[in-house]
């Protein structure tokens, strides 16, 4: 895992439940930011289907480890590998990761 993530990783784990709720929020809200990229500008078209398709399946499973964290659910992915999935996911879609880790609360 990139230093940069690796980071983050540790700093996620310090917080609290409501903290890593909210950090999940904040995520989700950033990567469907960047997921606009996708559109066809002044069109209801899209552009690149794949990536979108990419970054909807992203945001369904970031998604699903937030209601998890919210439920206090044990059964949900291992943090290590939620950012490991993270990190892959956002340099395939060419997500400016230093710009999204600025951005998290």
């Amino acid at each position: 895992m990139a230093l940069e993530w690796s980071k983050e990783l540790d700093r996620f784990r310090k917080m609290t439940q409501e903290q890593q709720l909210a950090w999940f929020s904040q995520l989700l809200f950033l990567l469907s930011m960047f997921a606009r990229d996708t559109y066809e500008v002044g069109t209801d078209g899209v552009s690149k289907p794949r990536e979108l398709r990419r970054f909807n399946e992203v945001l369904h499973r970031l998604a699903s480890q937030q209601l998890k964290i919210a439920k206090a659910d044990t059964a949900r992915i291992p943090d290590d590998q939620m950012f490991k999935l993270l990190e892959e996911e956002t340099s395939a879609l060419a997500v400016d990761t230093r710009e999204l880790l600025k951005r998290l609360l």
